[in-house]
């Protein structure tokens, strides 16, 4: 349904708003709205850039008449000096939110046994070939942290294919697309045949990539089964029941190190385990004890600490939370690596893996592209 107004009322230095499907009043500085103008004279019809000159608008400015135009569906502001007219879309001012930043998502945590109703998948060609199904994986994937591409074929090529239909490759120390096998070509388990626990890429990263994706390309062997977790659901499990140590992991910047003296390499970065917004939600799970670097805090809170930590590893290893799947080819895999942690059970023989990372703003900025293509809110 498109938002419409149903009045519009100077009061003061504001202008207050009503609704007509009856939602709570909004109101606006008239300074807002004119340092928000969207006529050509005040953002550019192209780059949608601010142009208007913020600080050298009154305070005080004035209106010389608010108005409702198509039936409510564009607020009118004509101002008291100039002669300036700027119209605002009703629908626009509906949106406005206090951290438009964030992509708005109803998410649903998981267990073992709710994803295992509803496993969130595609199929290779309608992925590559259309839009719909492009905007469904991306949408299943901010859902449940997580989706499957199936049918893709096992090659290379595919692989980059399947990245490049969703946004550009992040280049980090691994280079951009990585190929690897048990080879050690990295200074990581993940370059070996050992089993590796529940852990998200990229605590060293001041900004750690936001998603990762893996391809199959040969799996014979035996063991290797993939293991992922939705760390916003043990979140909520420890919200529920051990709130200290959950606000305690909420507080306490772990630092994470990436060593590899032969390339010259030593990264480092630290953010707690819960990382918050400013509105107090959880935005990240970061967690891998294998690249956790020493640091010490007063005695009494490291204790407290390696409570925590042990709360949350235990819940990590609980098959209750577990997807488990061994990733063959043919299934791409791509998932959030700000909520979703994963894992491999340890195998033998020959193993192929593929990937990329990419960055979190560019896979939310193609879904919100789509989003907006379809005429749905952003």
């Amino acid at each position: 349904m498109t938002a419409t107004l149903s009045a519009a009322r100077v009061l003061g230095h504001d202008v207050e708003l009503e609704w007509g499907d009856g939602r709570p009043r909004a109101t606006l500085p008239l300074m807002w709205l004119r340092d928000n103008c969207q006529a050509v004279e005040s953002q550019h019809p192209e780059t949608k850039q601010r142009i208007v000159d913020t600080f050298g608008i009154k305070t005080d400015i004035a209106a010389r008449e608010v108005a409702l135009e198509e039936h409510g569906r564009v607020l009118k502001v004509e101002w008291a000096e100039g002669g300036h007219v700027s119209r605002f879309e009703a629908r626009f001012l509906s949106a406005l939110r206090t951290n438009p930043e964030v992509l708005a998502v109803r998410y649903s945590t998981w267990g073992r046994d709710d994803i295992g109703e509803v496993l969130p998948e595609v199929p290779y060609a309608a992925f590559m070939g259309e839009e719909a199904a492009l905007k469904d994986f991306l949408e299943k994937t901010a859902r449940f942290g997580f989706c499957f591409v199936e049918g893709v074929p096992g090659t290379p090529e595919a692989t980059k294919a399947v990245a490049a239909r969703i946004a550009y490759t992040r280049e980090t120390i691994f280079g951009g697309y990585w190929d690897f096998t048990a080879n050690l070509e990295h200074k990581d388990t993940a370059y070996t045949s050992m089993a590796i626990g529940p852990h998200t890429d990229g605590t060293y990263s001041i900004d750690a990539p936001g998603y990762q994706m893996f391809h199959c390309l040969a799996a014979d062997c035996t063991g290797g089964e993939n293991v992922l977790l939705d760390g916003f659901r043990i979140a909520e499990i420890m919200r529920r029941e051990k709130a200290a140590e959950y606000e305690l992991l909420t507080q306490v910047a772990i630092p994470g190190q990436y060593l590899d003296h032969g390339r010259g390499i030593h990264l480092m970065a630290r953010r707690p385990l819960f990382r918050l917004d400013d509105a107090g939600e959880l935005v990240q799970v970061s967690y891998n004890n294998y690249d956790r670097a020493p640091f010490a805090l007063p005695a009494a809170r490291q204790k407290a600490f390696y409570r925590a930590l042990a709360s949350f590893n235990a819940l990590c290893n609980d098959t209750s939370l577990q997807h488990r799947r061994r990733l063959l080819p043919g299934s791409v895999l791509l998932f959030d690596n700000w909520r979703v942690l994963h894992a491999r059970d340890s195998y033998t023989g020959y193993r192929r893996l593929a990937g990329v990372y990419l960055n979190k703003e560019d896979v939310e900025s193609r879904l919100r592209f789509l989003r907006t293509r379809a005429g749905e809110a952003i």
